[in-house]
């Protein structure tokens, strides 16, 4: 008996682990996820210029809020807005497959240049959406 206890132990110890390698971070009992916003075109832009940038498609899912670090991800400028054509409520899978992008200097995002990170966060919803 005591050996199937260790044992059992262990398992758990290995599950605990194996879901904190799911997570990218931990707020207090909150967990969330990271996804990199990665550009799919090549884009020129001017300095002080704002133009959309088709990006990989990242997949929002139901219930899930997010925001993008403000943490500068590339030389070029910052990324501002990410979304898709047709907006979805939150409660219903998502995916966003272009991005505001306003340039700091004159410049060119190439192709699979990262632009920014998006921050995932679930959420429980308390009522229906408006």
């Amino acid at each position: 008996m005591v050996r199937i206890l260790n044992r059992l132990g262990e398992v758990k110890k290995d599950i605990k682990e194996y879901e904190d390698e799911q997570i990218d971070f931990r707020i207090g009992k909150v967990t969330g996820n990271l996804n990199a916003i990665i550009s799919d075109d090549d884009t020129d832009f001017k300095a002080g210029e704002s133009k959309p940038i088709k990006i990989k498609k990242i997949h929002i899912p139901a219930n899930h809020i997010f925001f993008i670090s403000s943490y500068a991800s590339n030389r070029q400028g910052h990324t501002i807005a990410v979304g898709e054509e047709t907006p979805l409520p939150i409660s219903m899978d998502r995916h966003v497959d272009h991005a505001m992008f306003v340039a700091a200097v004159d410049g060119v995002v190439k192709k699979n240049d990262l632009l920014g990170v998006i921050i995932l966060l679930p959420v429980e919803l308390t009522h229906p959406p408006v």
